[in-house]
Formats: structure tokens, sequence, C-alpha cells
């Protein structure tokens, strides 16, 4: 059944406006009497029945019982910026993955640091893509996509609000033995029931100084492999790996 996010799944007649609209009539082909799974940013869904289409909306009733989404262990992908458009494709396969949260990040040797301007056009670019690959792959529920920020306030962030219910690993290209399988394994052996936060750098990897920031803050450093990895690969890599260990 086909997918759509709403504001809210709650009322018993609904009017789907604007971009979805105009995605479910001319992109996915709707009809009049299609049914869709809708759900809301506040984790419900619900069967919904497409009954009226104009030019400017679509207009639909709930013919089936609201239901709670069940929600896991969170993932949260904090991924320092790389070059050109490359977090677009971060953030499209990460919301594939079952990313709960994305935290686009600026570090010592980050190249990418857009000004206020282009960063809003940003993150409203990688909130559509979140969104759409979110309905593509039948998701329940939307990354959410944070303002982009210095690593080092994240950190101290983390660390005051999350700290104690938070696993966090840092892809590092010095780590030579501990490996994120092991590091998994073991984190799943515990019956721990924190969050993982996966925290990747940018292309010239972290600076001493910020490898020292992350452990003092609890990061635990480990190695994706022998290769040098990009840091879209390198993020995707790690996220398939907390996929095969917990999904």
């Amino acid at each position: 059944m086909k997918r759509i996010f709403l504001e809210d799944v709650t009322a018993d007649k609904l009017t789907i406006r604007g971009e979805d609209a105009r995605h479910l009539a001319y992109s996915l082909r709707a009809r009049r009497g299609d049914r869709l799974t809708a759900v809301d940013r506040s984790g419900r869904s619900a069967v919904i029945e497409l009954t009226d289409f104009d030019r400017n909306a679509i207009n639909a009733q709930r013919v089936g019982e609201i239901q709670l989404v069940a929600v896991d262990r969170k993932i949260i992908l904090a991924d320092c910026l790389p070059k050109q458009n490359r977090f677009d494709t971060i953030v499209e396969k990460a919301t594939e993955l079952g990313v709960d949260r994305i935290v686009p990040l600026i570090s010592d040797r980050t190249i990418a640091r857009p000004n206020s301007f282009r960063e809003k056009a940003k993150i409203e670019r990688w909130n559509r893509i979140a969104k759409e690959t979110a309905e593509q792959c039948a998701r329940d529920t939307i990354p959410a996509i944070a303002t982009i920020r210095d690593l080092d306030l994240w950190l101290k962030e983390t660390t005051a609000i999350d700290g104690d219910n938070l696993f966090l690993l840092f892809c590092w290209e010095k780590e030579q033995t501990t490996t994120v399988r092991e590091v998994l394994s073991a984190f799943k052996a515990s019956g721990a029931s924190k969050d993982i936060a996966v925290l990747i750098g940018p292309e010239g990897g972290f600076s001493d100084r910020e490898v020292r920031a992350i452990k003092f803050a609890g990061g635990v450093s480990v190695t994706l492999g022998k290769r040098v990895l990009k840091t879209d690969t390198a993020a995707i890599s790690a996220l398939a790996m907390i996929n095969y260990e917990f999904m």
C-alpha cells in the first residue's frame, strides 16, 4: 500500500494540498477510491481513502483505525559535511537504512561551510529528500534533520542531554584493531537499551584535538576495514552494519 506523510491523521476527513497532492496525482497516479497509509509526525498511522480531486487539493476520509508507530532504539547519524552535494546522498541512504536523526557538522577540516542563506536552502532540500525517501521505502517515520552546527558544540550538547542514554561510535582511519562489528556485537550482548550515534569525519579526517574531545565525550573509535573510505561511503557502511545487528 502506498504511503504518505501528513501533519495529522486523527480527523475523519483530511485534505492533502501542495506538493503532496501533486506527488499523489501526477507521480503516483492516484485515483478516487485509492487507499493509502497516512503517517503523521506524532507517530500515528491510519488507512485513508481518496474521495475527491481538484487542481489544488485532494480530499480523503479515514477508513482505518489509528495506530501508534512502534519506536525501537533510535539511530543518529552525525556526519561532517562533505564537498559538493554529496550530503544529499547521505540523507537519502541514511533514511533508507532507518536513521532517526541526521546531524550535519562542521569540523576543523571541513571544507564545505555554507552561509546562513545556503544553509536554509540545504536543510529544506534535505528534509524534502528524507520525506520522499521515507515514502518510497515505506518507513513509518521521517528522519529529523538538525541544523548545521560545530562538532564541538554537538559533543557538548550530546554529553549534557543524551550522555547517559547514548552509545557513541566514531569512525577513525587511525583505529587499527577495534572493528564496528566487534563493538556492536559486544553492545548487543550487554543488553543495553541506549540509542546509537555514529559520527563520521570529513574528507581530511578528524584532527588530533577533535579525537581527544570525542573520546572525552565517551566516543568509541572503530575501524571500517583496511581501506580509507570516502565520508559518504563510510556512513552507509557503518549504518549497514548496525542494520545487520539490530534489524
